[in-house]
């Protein structure tokens, strides 16, 4: 038996400003909802982010609520995306080395919410051949 992710919800002061940061994020477009805003992402548009009205950001410190994959970039030009969106940077952490191009980036929204942004699964396949090979 498995399970996947169906929906996410967030809690915000401003909901439209912060969907319109997560529809930009997602490449998806934002609904209205009974208590905020929906953004349909995920290949079938079937996950569901509700970011609702409510006091925001909790005392999670940098414990990320969410994270998501570069799908169609790598992992630098995805944070760099992120950033000219309103995102920030908090660290960087590569596994097992920088050449390898395979790691994730711990960022925050506008509002403050942490998330990770995880290698592409092209940059980790890759990593994993030269891993194989002693030519690295």
């Amino acid at each position: 038996m498995s399970v996947s992710l169906r929906a996410v919800v967030i809690e915000s002061p401003d909901p439209v400003a912060l969907g319109a940061f997560w529809s930009a994020v997602l490449e998806s477009s934002i609904d209205s909802g009974t208590d905020g805003v929906v953004i349909r992402f995920g290949q079938h548009r079937e996950q569901l982010l509700y970011i609702i009205e409510g006091s925001g950001r909790h005392s999670r410190g940098h414990e990320p609520f969410m994270c998501v994959t570069a799908a169609d970039a790598t992992l630098d030009e995805e944070v760099d995306r992120l950033v000219k969106l309103g995102a920030v940077v908090i660290k960087r952490k590569w596994n097992v080395n920088r050449e390898l191009n395979v790691g994730f980036a711990l960022m925050a929204d506008t509002e403050g919410n942490c998330f990770q942004v995880l290698s592409s699964n092209e940059e980790v396949q890759a990593a994993e051949r030269m891993l194989e090979s002693e030519s690295w």
